[in-house]
């Protein structure tokens, strides 16, 4: 495989770049839903998730943290998006906090107005499967600057900076 020096990979390169803490939704976190029933399980990512700092998993059933090497623990609250940020926020210290999917949870993310800096990348797949990122959003770009990169792969980059 070639090394790509492209826009892809100008985007990918600066995920982790001053992030703190990050918040994830229960259905990024892994495929179970309702109560847990297996406590084994640590998530998608093995047991060096790429992470690297505090991850906040939204989820309507608590459980004890888990804490895995290169400094990734997950904590699982039930909590509102302003909660969630507040506890996130604490963690990170003076770096920034990540909502880092899925899109249900960036959607309540938007709808609560605490999202200052927004990357969606858009890759070429057939529409109509999935949730819905932005219903519900109507008039978000009188939020946001909003810019769009296309890349020679055919994903687009859309980026959403706050209007001051």
């Amino acid at each position: 495989m070639r090394a790509s020096n492209g826009v892809d990979e100008k985007f990918a390169s600066a995920w982790a770049h001053g992030i703190g803490a990050e918040i994830m939704g229960r259905n990024k976190f892994g495929p179970q839903r309702g109560p847990w029933t297996d406590a084994e399980w640590k998530g998608w990512w093995g047991d060096n998730p790429v992470f690297h700092t505090p991850v906040f998993v939204l989820t309507h059933h608590p459980r004890e943290p888990i804490e895995l090497e290169g400094g990734t623990t997950f904590y699982f609250l039930d909590a509102s998006p302003e909660e969630a940020l507040a506890a996130a926020r604490d963690a990170a210290g003076d770096l920034d906090v990540r909502i880092g999917g899925g899109p249900s949870t960036v959607r309540d993310f938007l709808a609560a107005d605490l999202i200052d800096h927004m990357h969606v990348a858009i890759a070429p797949i057939v529409l109509g499967r999935g949730v819905r990122l932005w219903e519900g959003l109507e008039g978000l770009e009188e939020r946001f600057e909003i810019e769009a990169v296309s890349s020679p792969g055919g994903a687009t980059h859309l980026t959403f900076t706050r209007q001051r």
